[in-house]
């Protein structure tokens, strides 16, 4: 049956002083509705977490994690608990013809997703008008690192993620305190932001294509694995000899291809689910840390706020 096309709001850029770049912090826990918008938008998270539905698929993003979305491109996104992002919004005339050349030039970072084969947008809005179904539809689980690629997540290292959070702050300070050359710092923070992530994406991208495709499967396989036996304890050394692989190199591919350590990745997955654990299911926070194999409650009190960037009571 033909689907029915679906119209989103359109929403406008809020430039004061002409420069056709906008940057925003948003620090509340107010969902946005799906929307278009006729520039591009960096979304940044620089405390606790983010739903964003883009490109067909819903994704679950933390601190350090950041999205370019297209211009015209229908998203919508729902904060967590104490979550600090930021939206650089900006039209590409509002650079320097070298640095959009630079940005346009080899893989493609500006360009426009191809949404053809993905599920009708039209649930994305649902999920955000009706929590709890939001919540059971979730595709966070099976599947997020798959989601994270559709929507050309940028997984920041700790020392590129401390970078462009200070350059987005400084950005915002100049578009509250402008001065006369406001306009142009504001330029030149955006395109620093800006190339730095295609420079991190690019490793990123490079890391896993120089993986062959029978490690790419392995990989995947384990993670099916963590998620299976996320209660558990997990030794990773006797999956790496399950899979023919030193504990070395295990760990080398492992982070190759999920851009974490596999430790950091289970932790991020057991802090992820106990979040769903508590909204979802209305778990207390010491019964969503057992649940997910976590039974030292100041232990998982530390591993929460290293994740998400605030302690489990504010989630």
């Amino acid at each position: 049956m033909k689907k029915e096309s679906v119209e989103f709001p359109y929403f406008d850029m809020y430039s004061r002083d002409g420069s056709n770049i906008a940057f925003e912090r948003r620090t509340d826990c107010r969902s946005v509705g799906m929307h278009r918008h006729g520039y591009y938008e960096l979304l940044f998270v620089g405390r606790g977490s983010c739903r964003h539905m883009y490109n067909g698929t819903e994704t679950l993003l933390i601190q350090g994690d950041a999205v370019i979305v297209t211009e015209h491109q229908p998203h919508g996104f729902s904060l967590n608990g104490e979550t600090l992002i930021y939206n650089c919004q900006f039209e590409l005339d509002a650079l320097e013809d070298s640095v959009t050349e630079e940005l346009r030039a080899g893989e493609p970072f500006l360009d426009v997703p191809d949404l053809s084969g993905y599920e009708d947008v039209r649930t994305w809005q649902d999920r955000l008008n009706e929590r709890e179904k939001y919540y059971q539809d979730s595709q966070l689980h099976v599947g997020y690192e798959l989601n994270n690629s559709k929507q050309g997540v940028i997984h920041l290292s700790p020392i590129e993620f401390s970078f462009i959070n200070s350059v987005l702050q400084h950005g915002i300070e100049e578009q509250e305190n402008p001065y006369r050359f406001g306009a142009l710092m504001k330029q030149k923070y955006l395109e620093v932001i800006l190339l730095e992530l295609k420079k991190a994406m690019a490793r990123q991208n490079e890391k896993y294509r120089v993986c062959s495709k029978s490690n790419q499967k392995a990989i995947a396989e384990v993670l099916m694995y963590i998620e299976e036996h996320l209660d558990e304890t997990l030794d990773f050394n006797a999956v790496a000899q399950k899979y023919a692989f030193s504990p070395n190199h295990f760990r080398k591919i492992f982070k190759d291809i999920t851009g974490l350590s596999p430790v950091s990745y289970i932790n991020r997955l057991r802090i992820l689910r106990a979040c769903e654990y508590m909204q979802k299911d209305k778990m207390s926070i010491r019964e969503a840390a057992e649940q997910v194999g976590i039974y030292d409650f100041n232990y998982f009190s530390r591993l929460f706020k290293k994740v998400m960037g605030c302690s489990p009571s504010r989630m």
